[in-house]
């Protein structure tokens, strides 16, 4: 008998690690497939709420998804431990209740299955006793979840042992004996999967399966980085994605509009958009995008904010737009530049989606330098008549430098939505 109490106390114990080895897993993606990395998590199920961020590829991790505990529960609610523990073949639960609620009880056994049928209730305020009768079953660890009027659910733990005390006495409004059935397994409800950052927003994922038995692969994620409404915009023969950053939405390519002429020459206000092509390839276009002087970049205005060379709707950003992007990631480059583009400190993540990539300049003596190693974008913003201010991107440096640039030497242009 002694060593039957040792087993028994051993797996009350036990049983309370198995409850809490459940896992939920997954993993967050944008519309290409790209972990989304440094994302805030949290995970609703039942009255819990667990909390976790995406990795720098983009999984998540939740550990330890219980049902609610007894000190969880809120004032005036109780759930007792089932009396006797251990019993043969019966046993009592005591539930407290505040008000008039619907109460349901479900038995399992470890393997997840449901070995009787589903008791449910209207239970009275007060305190009120559900017996239950395992009959038939065999020796072993049981588990009771009682669901308190689908707002609360709370996880016992039974031992039926065929020889113990039966010490039940009369009383309680509830007495319903239970049959047998194997159709359902335990599970917990997940209500919810809540990704928030400031610059991907807020996005939930509801429909969630249930929880069935240690641990919950969720898979793929995918949370569309677009443009609301806009995933693409055609323009000039060419298809470019959009992507939302915060509460910007930007064009994810350098534009490349324009007619090709050489690095030796000057762009001219001729009612023809010009383009440079790096090292007067075209290719390099079709990679980078093209090279523009401030004022072509402009179509000679000088009004902050002017649509430019971009498309209609869209508009070359105001310094003040590229410092809203700035804070979005924290003044940090490397969630600007696309994976692969840069080194070291300076190595590309594209947390931002934004997928920058080093196209180099085209200096005001007509040269090209820095393909690989910097980029620059043209602001709508000049300063005085002969500069104007640029967005830097190092490829060893993990931060965004602003500063001034002679109109005269030919950046990329990024477009932003008006």
């Amino acid at each position: 008998m002694k060593n039957i109490i040792r087993i028994v106390l051993v797996l009350l114990f036990t049983v309370k690690g198995i409850l809490e080895s459940q896992t939920v897993t997954g993993k967050l993606v944008d519309e290409n497939g790209v972990g989304l990395s440094g994302v805030r998590l949290q995970l609703f199920a039942s009255t819990n709420v667990y909390t976790d961020s995406s990795g720098s590829d983009g999984t998540f991790t939740f550990n330890n998804i219980t049902g609610v505990e007894e000190d969880q529960l809120p004032p005036g609610y109780s759930v007792s431990d089932n009396f006797p523990n251990p019993f043969n073949p019966r046993t009592r639960i005591g539930i407290m209740l505040p008000t008039r609620e619907n109460v349901k009880v479900e038995i399992f056994n470890l393997l997840g299955q449901r070995v009787v049928d589903l008791i449910k209730q209207s239970v009275d305020a007060g305190t009120n006793y559900i017996d239950v009768e395992l009959n038939g079953l065999p020796n072993g660890l049981y588990i009771s979840r009682i669901t308190i009027g689908d707002k609360y659910t709370v996880v016992k733990k039974l031992m039926l042992i065929y020889g113990s005390q039966h010490l039940i006495t009369d009383g309680g409004s509830i007495n319903t004996a239970l049959n047998k059935s194997n159709s359902t397994n335990v599970y917990t409800n997940l209500d919810s999967l809540v990704a928030t950052s400031f610059i991907i927003g807020r996005k939930t994922f509801t429909g969630l399966p249930s929880f069935v038995g240690g641990t919950l692969n969720l898979g793929s994620l995918t949370i569309e980085r677009y443009c609301l409404g806009i995933p693409t915009v055609d323009y000039a023969g060419k298809t470019y994605n959009t992507v939302q950053i915060g509460s910007q939405c930007w064009l994810k390519e350098n534009l490349d509009v324009g007619t090709r002429i050489d690095g030796s020459q000057n762009q001219t206000n001729n009612s023809v958009i010009e383009k440079y092509c790096y090292n007067n390839d075209p290719n390099n276009c079709n990679t980078y995008g093209g090279l523009y002087q401030w004022n072509e970049a402009m179509q000679y205005s000088t009004s902050p904010g002017t649509r430019g060379i971009c498309p209609t709707g869209w508009h070359i950003p105001t310094y003040a737009e590229f410092q809203t992007l700035a804070t979005s990631v924290n003044n940090n480059s490397n969630a600007l530049k696309a994976i692969g583009q840069g080194t070291g400190d300076g190595a590309g993540t594209n947390t931002s989606g934004f997928s920058a990539l080093l196209s180099g300049h085209r200096t005001n003596g007509g040269h090209f330098e820095d393909l690989g190693r910097n980029t620059f974008f043209w602001s709508s913003e000049e300063y005085y008549i002969y500069n104007a201010y640029l967005v830097l991107l190092y490829n060893i440096y993990d931060f965004i430098d602003v500063y001034l640039g002679p109109k005269v030497i030919s950046l990329s242009v990024r477009c932003v939505k008006d």
